[in-house]
């Protein structure tokens, strides 16, 4: 696989352009410290057919080319689930979860493309939901006989009750999640055209609802107890990406404050074009074969089976790293990423440093199957030129997140700020904030106005007078 460009969107320099500083306002410059464009989604690392979808949907529909090139690699995931995972190094071996969210004003065309992607899996699963209810029939009716009955009718004496097979899931409890986790072992993929629909019902129900999705994102085994009907289910492998809508005036209730410290907001890819204008209308229609190609690809995807172990369950189909990519992948890290790391005190900065080198892993499998899919490399090995794509897509998501920081910046609260809540009881007056604040340099009316405004998220007024910490 060659890693030239088959567009020639603009490209940025390999350096880490993510700009969130504490108390600076914050702006996505070059390395020349002039204000450059809105990235540009590196088309190249898709495969000429998946491109070519690309292209008809922004030709024929308007679609917005990053909304839709991230909504198809999100959704070429999820399909791979658990099917495949990708070994770095002997302790680090990863599958390809992906959370993502697509930013953008009201009526600015996020949901159109969103939906072409996704449907190829919920026409999946309406096929999957006739088998289910077909099979739910046949238990209802063997439940209902008699021993004798079964014998005459030559049924088993046992049966076990059907399991609900699904890709998609719009149900965004987390013991709804589960239940679809342990019922599909190769993955699900949480839709929300809002996603706010889902984060705002974390710790709505359960405290630990947000903890769940941290996990989640490691792909790493955990224990569920339903407490309703004391079932325990226990996740091996859970396999869960994420991707929705929302709009930029959200971002610092849904990704600031505290989910940008706690690593949260990093685990999410933002998508946040400039789109000035809604989408125009096209009076030509597009061909059929445009979708009908995307839905063959999904479905060749979907039809990869990998082998089982000796207790008969299935085993992911894993992925190593040429040499040659690997030090690529290494060269990276230590110049451009570890740089970035270095020259910041951001938490937010650092935290998501962390998360494009997890990512990053995660593209250079999906995209090295992408390319295998669609029959343009083997399938033995993460080539050379997939980690070379895999970075440039990395510093596309580094450098939106720069785009991005602004909106978000009025929930992360700078030095000072945490200083002071960290010498500050749980609960405390406006007395006490001030007293404190003073001796850290902050005057009475910034800390007074930063106790109105919640604390940016990690304050709660419980009186006059009298707050807590959240």
């Amino acid at each position: 696989m060659k890693a030239n460009g088959y567009y020639n969107h603009p490209r940025f320099p390999l350096e880490a352009g993510c700009g969130l500083i504490e108390e600076d306002s914050i702006a996505f410059t070059s390395d020349s410290g002039k204000t450059t464009e809105t990235p540009s989604f590196p088309l190249e690392i898709f495969p000429k057919a998946i491109r070519d979808i690309i292209e008809a949907l922004e030709e024929y529909e308007n679609y917005n080319v990053d909304f839709t090139s991230a909504s198809f690699l999100t959704v070429f995931a999820a399909a791979m689930g658990n099917t495949w995972s990708v070994r770095f190094m002997t302790g680090w071996v990863s599958r390809p979860i992906i959370y993502m969210v697509l930013v953008g004003s009201p009526s600015c065309g996020k949901t159109p493309p969103l939906q072409q992607a996704v449907a190829p899996l919920l026409k999946l699963d309406g096929e999957y939901d006739m088998i289910y209810c077909k099979e739910m029939e046949t238990y209802r009716r063997w439940e209902r006989m008699s021993a004798k009955q079964r014998e005459k009718h030559s049924l088993p004496e046992e049966m076990k009750m059907p399991q609900r097979k699904c890709h998609v899931v719009v149900d965004s409890t987390v013991e709804a999640l589960i239940g679809a986790l342990r019922d599909n072992p190769r993955g699900v993929l949480i839709y929300k055209d809002e996603i706010d629909s889902l984060l705002s019902n974390f710790n709505r129900y359960n405290s630990s609802d947000e903890g769940y999705f941290l996990s989640l994102f490691s792909g790493t085994p955990f224990k569920y107890s339903r407490k309703s009907n004391n079932e325990h289910i226990f996740l091996a492998n859970p396999y869960c990406s994420i991707i929705g809508t929302t709009q930029p005036g959200r971002l610092g209730e849904q990704f600031g404050g505290k989910r940008m410290m706690n690593g949260f907001s990093s685990r999410f890819l933002k998508v946040y074009p400039e789109i000035d204008k809604m989408p125009s209308w096209n009076d030509t229609a597009m061909p059929d074969s445009v979708l009908e190609e995307w839905e063959r690809i999904i479905r060749k995807v979907v039809a990869a089976t990998p082998s089982t172990d000796q207790e008969g369950k299935a085993t992911s189909i894993e992925l190593l790293f040429s040499q040659e990519a690997k030090l690529r992948v290494i060269q990276w890290k230590d110049e451009v990423n570890n740089k970035a790391y270095a020259e910041t005190d951001s938490d937010a900065v650092r935290a998501l440093c962390g998360k494009l080198e997890t990512y990053l892993v995660r593209f250079c499998l999906v995209i090295q199957i992408m390319h295998c899919i669609c029959g343009e490399s083997g399938m033995d090995k993460i080539e050379p030129g997939t980690a070379e794509l895999a970075i440039r897509l990395t510093e596309y998501f580094r450098n939106m997140e720069s785009r991005i920081a602004p909106e978000i910046e009025t929930g992360i609260l700078d030095n000072r700020f945490t200083e002071l809540l960290g010498n500050l009881r749980d609960s405390f007056t406006t007395a006490e904030a001030v007293r404190e604040a003073l001796q850290l340099g902050i005057s009475e009316s910034s800390v007074k106005r930063f106790l109105r405004n919640g604390g940016r998220g990690f304050v709660k007024k419980k009186s006059h007078g009298y707050y807590r910490k959240i």
